[in-house]
């Protein structure tokens, strides 16, 4: 079998070339679906919106380790395989 020639690669990959830009063209000039548009106006309104707080800040005393005599609970370990 016989190695192609140069010009030969070359005008394959051009002919790929114009046929790839062809199709995106055509793809980024489809319209996009109603229910599309709407949920990318609901991410973005999402993300130009401040954050609210989730939880209040701990004050003092707050955050800190459960005393198990007081809350049964906190004693039992949330994983069993940790005991």
């Amino acid at each position: 079998m016989k190695a192609p020639h140069r010009r030969d690669i070359s005008a394959r990959q051009d002919l790929l070339g114009k046929e790839l830009r062809q199709l995106f063209d055509d793809y980024t000039q489809e319209d996009m679906p109603d229910e599309l548009l709407k949920l990318a106006a609901q991410l973005q309104g999402a993300f130009e919106r401040p954050a609210a707080p989730a939880t209040p800040a701990a004050g003092p005393g707050e955050g800190t380790a459960k005393d198990p005599a007081k809350d049964p609970a906190a004693a039992q370990p949330s994983d069993p395989e940790v005991a």
